[in-house]
Parts: C-alpha cells; structure tokens; sequence
C-alpha cells in the first residue's frame, strides 16, 4: 500500500512546497513596499515654525485651498484631489494643499535625525518638488471658470514661493550659482 500512496504523496509535498513559495515571495514583496503616510501640517510645524517655513505657507492660497470650495465643491472629488492632501493613516482627511502634498507623505522622514540628513529624508520618502509636482493641480484639467487668467508658470512661480523664506533662498541659491 505505501508503494501505491508514494507518488501521490510526493505530489502532495510538491505542490505545498511551491504553494508556499509563492506565498513567501509575496508576503516578502509586499514586506519590501515601504508604505508612507501622512502626518498632516501640524506634525511639520513642530520643527518648521523656528525657521518660519510653517508661518510663511500658512498665509498662502495653498494652505487656505479647502476653504477656497463651496461646501458642495468639497464632496467633488476632481476638486478635493487638489484642494486637499490626502488622508492620514487614520482616514481623517487633511484639508488645504499641505507640506506633503510637495514633499511626500511624511510618516517616515519627519524625525529630526532623519531630516537632518538629505539623502536619509529622500530614502524615507522625502519629495523635492519640482515643476511637475506643480502640474499635477496646476494644468488644463482646470475648469476654466477657476484657471489664472496666465498660464502657469513655474519658473515665475518659485521666485514667489510656497512659503517666502524658502523662495528667497532658492533665488539667492541661483544667483550664487550663475
């Protein structure tokens, strides 16, 4: 009887083996996704009201976007993608065009000894934005009734600044360099 049972019972073994080797080469790619989420301004401005980045963004039509929305507008979700942030880990809905929208869900570079280093706050996550972290909200998809009456445009743009400390650096940065 075991002769008869033999092959069968190696089938069996073979087929669990390479079921289970799938599942572990699943579970360790998702294992690899390193899954960010957002912290909201608040958490930002513990470190960056000192250097009057915070203050500076909270004047802002950015900061003031979701208050920008008629109450219906805020249930709209081609209007919400750009005038909100996203959720928290929890689900709460952070309104206005917050840090991270620009520079990425924070949940794993906010610690100061990982914001210290560049290179370690971009390995977490970090974003620096760039022109076309600008053209994800600012482009044509824009109903025209809310469009700028100028085309976007982002060089003009960033001597202005999301947050005029920052500007005022970059442009001196460029200056230096030219």
């Amino acid at each position: 009887m075991f002769k008869k049972t033999l092959p069968a019972f190696i089938v069996i073994c073979l087929l669990f083996f390479f079921v289970g080797m799938t599942l572990a080469q699943e579970t360790a790619k998702e294992e690899k996704k390193v899954k960010y989420s957002y912290v909201g301004e608040a958490k930002c401005k513990i470190c960056h009201k000192k250097d009057n980045t915070h203050p500076t963004w909270a004047e802002t039509k950015h900061a003031k976007a979701w208050e920008s929305l008629k109450p219906e507008d805020q249930k709209k979700e081609e209007c919400t993608a750009c005038h909100s942030t996203g959720k928290d880990a929890d689900g709460v809905l952070l309104t206005g065009v917050q840090c991270e929208v620009c520079h990425g869900p924070g949940s794993e570079y906010r610690k100061k000894s990982i914001m210290e280093n560049r290179e370690l706050a971009i390995a977490n996550g970090l974003l620096i934005p760039d022109e076309k972290t600008c053209l994800k909200c600012h482009n044509e998809k824009v109903p025209e009734e809310f469009r700028s009456k100028e085309p976007f445009d982002y060089a003009k743009m960033k001597t202005k600044g999301v947050h005029a400390i920052a500007a005022k650096e970059e442009v001196k940065k460029e200056a230096e360099s030219k």
